[in-house]
């Protein structure tokens, strides 16, 4: 699998990946700070705005890219984010799939709203019509709610829990079960976001607060002693139950001390309500 993190955080997301060994790293910026073993950096070309990284991004990646499934992380609020269409215009024949993280409102300036709210909406509509695969949506604000975080960490704690989260997702998706009712989401279904369960509680935690959810997809990875309990897995699935969206789920046998519960959830809705960005 490719991964390609374009703008500074998205580059820190997907330079996080690196420690799993299991994915092709490409960094697209105007710069780097560092250069890790394995990981490709493409520099881009600095431009003054929004439009000119639109109008005068040249970039073309197509040598460097070279799996058909492809992962492509961004922040939104950025001007470098005016190139992310151009870039992956040359790669249009892979099957791309967008990680969009929107950044805290609180710490942007008008424009800077507007870039985002303009980038998410033009992201999404083009994952719904089929040109991206589909687009996962991350909101900075719910990934530190209740977080103690000092605020020049936010960044990195935010990219690690995100790269952490795709990772446990990947696994649990490639991993041999025990059992599983997982089928792909309806195609229409493109707009995503992931999150966790309690396994103790059933209380959900999505990382971006997505409207009208159609699907859900649960992974269990779950410990022997917990395997072996009865009712364990029927008390949880019982508490997934209870929402009203469709629902599926996996279950994964683990050396895990504790038991994990990640999920997806899908839905044909494009998130455009603007309260979500500013108040």
């Amino acid at each position: 699998m490719q991964v390609i993190g374009i703008g500074t955080g998205g580059c820190q997301i997907v330079t996080d990946l690196a420690q799993y060994d299991a994915y092709n790293i490409i960094n697209i910026d105007t710069s780097f700070k560092t250069e890790l073993d394995g990981t490709t950096n493409i520099k881009l070309k600095k431009q003054e705005t929004f439009k000119e990284y639109e109008t005068e991004t040249k970039l073309d990646i197509r040598r460097k890219v070279k799996y058909n499934d492809v992962h492509v992380f961004l922040f939104g609020g950025g001007k470098t984010t005016g190139s992310v269409l151009r870039i992956l215009e040359k790669i249009k024949d892979k099957k791309i799939t967008i990680h969009y993280v929107r950044p805290e409102k609180n710490f942007l300036s008008a424009k800077q709203k507007l870039r985002e709210r303009a980038t998410c909406g033009i992201l999404q509509h083009m994952a719904r019509s089929g040109v991206f695969n589909k687009i996962y949506l991350y909101d900075t604000s719910k990934i530190l709610e209740g977080q103690e975080v000092p605020f020049l960490k936010k960044k990195d704690y935010v990219s690690k829990t995100i790269a952490g989260m795709f990772h446990m997702i990947n696994f649990s998706k490639n991993t041999e079960d025990l059992f599983s009712n997982v089928e792909e989401p309806m195609e229409v279904n493109r707009i995503a976001t992931i999150g966790t369960v309690n396994p103790e509680d059933g209380k959900e935690v999505l990382y971006f607060p997505l409207d009208s959810i159609r699907e859900k997809c649960y992974y269990f990875v779950m410990n022997k002693s917990a395997l072996e309990t009865p009712g364990v897995i029927e008390k949880i699935n019982d508490q997934i139950k209870e929402e009203n969206e469709q629902s599926s789920f996996k279950i994964i046998e683990s050396d895990w001390r504790d038991n994990h519960v990640y999920m997806e959830a899908f839905t044909n809705v494009v998130q455009t309500t603007q309260e979500k960005t500013e108040e």
